[in-house]
């Protein structure tokens, strides 16, 4: 039982602001942001389903779209554009397989003069 809908809501908040610290204290002043633009949880709430939510993160010329399926061991498929090599790291916290994770995936262009980007937090 959650409890009267006032805590839950406090609750929610009280989570969603200690996410937000912990963005903070985690982002990379050398890095540019790519700013998350669609979400279909929150953008599409009609259309989405329970296995797939999708993700679009953009910014300084770079789209990264991210579909995320499962709800304990998630899947996460990526696509980045322009096409071309890239190397992605996901960090993020791993409080465990039932709790939600806050993450931000980190863009590399390894042997060009492409600056390395980060996406903005998320909770997944």
């Amino acid at each position: 039982m959650i409890g009267p809908p006032e805590r839950a809501a406090g609750e929610q908040i009280a989570q969603l602001r200690s996410v937000g610290y912990a963005a903070f204290g985690r982002h990379e002043r050398d890095l540019d942001v790519l700013d998350l633009v669609f979400d279909s949880l929150v953008d599409a709430p009609e259309h989405w389903r329970d296995e797939v939510r999708t993700l679009r993160f953009a910014g300084h010329g770079i789209t990264l779209d991210v579909d995320v399926r499962g709800r304990d061991d998630l899947t996460i498929e990526l696509r980045v554009y322009p096409i071309g090599p890239v190397v992605v790291e996901s960090r993020g916290s791993d409080d465990g397989p039932t709790t939600a994770r806050l993450v931000s995936f980190l863009l590399r262009w390894p042997g060009t003069t492409q600056r390395p980007v980060r996406t903005a937090w998320v909770m997944l």
